[in-house]
């Protein structure tokens, strides 16, 4: 196997182990701040302080996709996600766990626009397949972290507390440093051209279809980030122990593997935006129903819609983010794409933990739904006008 094939395979080994450690966290992180005497907005606060540092992550990692290399962000990165691990088990107060989350998220938003862009960067004959396989891989190794990530966390924080679950997976973070220091070998580097940020930004928010991935993303993961920070406690309420409320996210996760291992499939019968519209509308109605009804079998079943409509909207984004750029600035443009996702998880669930704690007491869910529908409900009707999705290739 050549060096491109082997690199292959340690990208979706590090794209596993980076989402293992964001899923794995699920249902432990909420508690954790709780225990540590975080108010609702501060909970949301520290969930989504993940994602705002993430935002500096996407935007360097980017920039070095497309001028500089790939190892150094993704050995960088790495190593920083492992040491960050370690700290959460000993985090003393609400505010040193904020500080923690804001340098794991940086270095998690260092590795993994590499990822993506390494990947859609390979030439075909080592994957033997085209983009939607490729995504579809993607999409199953993330979903396959989200799927044993959440139970094993659960067990180990029932069995053994919050401390030494974080020590567990900042033991297993080692793996992926490991192949990525010493298994990892450059060999077909970036163009390495002088970068205009401001021509290239310009180029990537004039084109239709980027600008609908990146809202979208954004409208997604605010719902997700909503998810990971008051679902948890919402099961708890309803009577539900740490290994109940990983079952929760396993159930999530299923339902989204189960829908992008049939991705390619799928992908070559109907247009993105009909998979788009899809997904959009089956995330949206499971946080309706986690909203109206309070009873853990609906929860179970509200999962599983929400997983069904990410394994549909998820690969399908990737996908437009990777034919519509161009490969001079592919990079950045996978960059912000991941800045908006950052930017969703990082705002939204924030935002729903200052209206449950105002005088309203405005429940976190359905303010995420009110985010996504004033956000997108027009957008994929625009672009389809303006004959933004004929094929680029």
């Amino acid at each position: 196997m050549n060096t491109e094939g082997k690199n292959l395979y340690i990208v979706f080994i590090v794209v596993y182990f980076l989402f293992f450690d964001t899923h794995f966290q699920l249902p432990l992180l909420a508690p954790l701040a709780r225990s540590l005497g975080a108010t609702p907005f501060l909970l949301g606060l520290i969930v989504g302080t993940y994602s705002l540092f993430n935002i500096l992550g996407n935007l360097l990692g980017g920039h070095c996709c497309d001028a500089k290399n790939w190892k150094q962000p993704l050995t960088a990165g790495i190593v920083m996600i492992t040491i960050s691990l370690f700290a959460y088990a000993w985090a003393p107060s609400a505010p040193a766990l904020l500080l923690i989350r804001a340098v794991h998220g940086f270095a998690g938003g260092l590795v993994v626009p590499v990822t993506l862009v390494y990947l859609t960067a390979v030439p075909a004959r080592e994957l033997k397949d085209n983009l939607s396989r490729r995504m579809s891989f993607f999409g199953v190794s993330i979903g396959l972290a989200s799927l044993t990530g959440p139970p094993l966390a659960g067990i180990l924080a029932a069995w053994r507390g919050y401390a030494q679950a974080y020590l567990t997976i900042a033991a297993l973070m080692v793996l992926p440093a490991i192949l990525i220091i010493f298994f990892w070998q450059e060999h077909t580097k970036p163009t390495g051209r002088r970068i205009s940020p401001a021509k290239d930004y310009r180029k990537i928010m004039g084109t239709g279809p980027l600008r609908l991935a990146f809202l979208m993303i954004f409208a997604l993961m605010g719902a997700t980030g909503t998810l990971a920070s008051f679902l948890p406690l919402q099961a708890e309420a309803l009577g539900a122990s740490p290994a109940v409320t990983g079952a929760l996210f396993a159930v999530f996760a299923a339902a989204a593997i189960t829908a992008q291992l049939f991705w390619p499939l799928l992908a070559a019968r109907h247009k993105l935006l009909s998979y788009i519209l899809a997904g959009f509308a089956l995330f949206n109605l499971a946080l309706f129903l986690i909203y109206y009804l309070h009873h853990l079998p609906a929860l179970f079943l509200a999962l599983a819609l929400y997983g069904l409509g990410f394994g549909l909207l998820f690969p399908a984004l990737l996908e437009l983010v990777a034919k519509y750029s161009d490969p001079a600035w592919k990079g950045l443009a996978t960059g912000i794409f991941f800045i908006f996702f950052s930017l969703g998880a990082a705002l939204v669930p924030p935002l729903g933990g200052l209206l449950k704690q105002s005088p309203a007491a405005v429940s976190p869910f359905l303010t995420a739904v009110t985010v996504s529908l004033f956000l997108t409900p027009a957008l994929p009707q625009y672009f389809l006008k303006k004959g933004a999705f004929k094929n680029p290739e």
